[in-house]
């Protein structure tokens, strides 16, 4: 028998980390036992159902095997974490048996009526079937847009990207489900749009707390948009695809701070925004530490597996990973090394963008601790903008200002004494833009005496018109006549004056 010597086997990390090796070389696999810090990562996500307070045990060597062995396949670890679970010490042991053996396994989930993920991509149907609706949404009305306006419109060149990224979620989605892809033509698409969605012969779409299928995106006789339509399009605020990514990770973030009790909900988010601010590369155990030097612990595996990826091998340079000395961000090869030698910096607020600012802040080895970088998206809508805004509640705290970063989980950028002050940093390349979004509404600042919207001095340095243009647009009436705006600079000199007054 294979498993007899362990199975009332009980130890620590790194005993267990000593048993996978030793196991896997009785076995005879051709699979890289786990290190140390590995089996420490797989206990985070939640593949090693270790109870709390507890050794790790046989259960734990079953799925330390089977995840060594599934990763050797290709699968992720989200993939690997929804189908352990399901089996039972016995059916995981004669799985692996049967790999042993070099017969067939069957790793698909017991639990009746259960999906197998593919083993790359969204790490949760439902969130894949919500962003493919939201984007079909979008892009049905960006294409009725071009119809109206007399546009071209062909599926090759001129279909809007949310049409295109909506087909593409739609066809992985009845591959998935074992489907003929019938989301290949645009044209079956749009027409099957007429019906509501728990009527199309996807799965994911039917089940009641799947909150779009009763939905019907275009009306079946008018063929126009429905009110559905535009509901849905619009539910992030914004179009396109990395938006809608953007929204649902806000919305992740939101739910698993509240789920800490309102007591530390407000606390905790705000000390997640700003690590994603200070520290988007993280090793894996500073992460932890951080985590736990905040008391948020029990958020560890969400944020694990929902913001955060592993720094690839292609972005180390000469085998370490560079670190912006301005914004603490991965600087990632660029394909002209005169210019960029050391490495260019992805984020577009922070100075080291430019060549002639460009400097490595540290050079990281990455066989010290497993690298985390923040999803592109993060560093887009949160790491970027957060260059600002944490300059600007670093300079009201020094000048002894009580100020509080994303106050009551993000009414606005910065607070300062209570409620007197609110500032929102703004970093949108376009000020008419801003200006349309300020006019739809100014947010959490409603809530504050006094309302800055400060404006990145580099945004006005290169745009000498933007804060003209900005003011031109900006109604004069209502809640957005009672805004300042600032440039951060500015704001920044009005935090010494307070401190002189004072």
């Amino acid at each position: 028998m294979y498993f007899e010597e362990v199975r009332q086997w009980e130890g620590t990390a790194e005993a267990l980390t000593k048993q996978l090796k030793r196991q896997i070389a009785q076995l005879g696999w051709s699979v890289d036992p786990p290190a140390l810090r590995t089996v420490r990562l797989w206990r985070a996500k939640q593949l090693l159902s270790q109870p709390k307070g507890q050794k790790f045990g046989f259960r734990q060597i079953l799925e330390g095997l089977a995840t060594a062995l599934l990763l050797k396949k290709g699968w992720t670890l989200a993939a690997i974490a929804q189908v352990l679970p399901s089996f039972s010490d016995v059916i995981l042991e004669q799985q692996i048996i049967a790999e042993t053996n070099h017969q067939d396994a069957n790793w698909s989930p017991t639990i009746p009526g259960a999906t197998l993920p593919l083993p790359t991509g969204h790490a949760n149907k439902f969130d894949l079937a919500e962003d493919a609706v939201i984007l079909l949404a979008q892009g049905i009305l960006r294409q009725y847009t071009r119809v109206l306006n007399r546009e071209i419109v062909r599926q090759d060149d001129s279909m809007p990207s949310e049409l295109y990224r909506s087909l593409c979620k739609l066809g992985r989605l009845y591959i998935e489900e074992g489907l003929p892809d019938e989301a290949a033509c645009v044209h079956t698409v749009l027409d099957r749009a007429r019906l509501p969605l728990k009527e199309w012969k996807l799965k994911i779409f039917q089940p009641p707390n799947f909150r779009f299928s009763g939905a019907i995106l275009i009306d079946p006789d008018l063929r126009v948009p429905t009110s559905d339509c535009a509901e849905i399009a619009n539910i992030t605020g914004s179009f396109g695809e990395d938006n809608v990514i953007e929204y649902r990770l806000h919305q992740r973030l939101r739910e698993s701070t509240e789920r800490l009790g309102s007591r530390h909900q407000h606390k905790a988010y705000t000390a997640v925004r700003e690590l994603f601010g200070r520290r988007s590369l993280i090793g894996q155990h500073e992460l932890f530490e951080y985590l736990e030097d905040k008391e948020l612990t029990p958020l560890q595996g969400t944020i694990l597996d929902n913001f955060f990826d592993l720094v690839p091998d292609i972005w180390l340079i000469n085998g370490y990973a560079h670190r912006c000395a301005h914004c603490g961000t991965l600087m990632r090869p660029y394909f002209d090394q005169k210019l960029f030698p050391q490495g260019r910096c992805p984020i577009r607020q922070c100075p080291g963008h430019n060549s002639f600012k460009a400097k490595v802040g540290e050079k990281i080895d990455p066989k010290a601790d497993s690298l985390l970088i923040a999803k592109p998206q993060i560093l887009t809508y949160w790491t970027g903008p957060a260059i600002d805004e944490i300059a600007i509640f670093d300079a009201a705290k020094s000048n002894g200002l009580d100020a509080e970063l994303y106050p009551d989980s993000d009414i606005c950028d910065v607070g300062i004494n209570n409620r007197n002050i609110g500032i929102d940093a703004k970093s949108y390349t376009s000020p008419v833009s801003l200006a349309l979004r300020l006019n739809r509404s100014i947010g959490g600042l409603i809530s504050y005496r006094r309302r800055i919207v400060a404006i990145g001095d580099q945004l006005l340095e290169d745009h000498p018109d933007y804060r003209s243009t900005l003011l031109s647009i900006l109604e004069k009436k209502g809640e957005q006549n009672t805004l300042e705006i600032l440039s951060v600079s500015e704001v920044i000199k009005s935090f010494k004056e307070m401190k002189d007054e004072n």
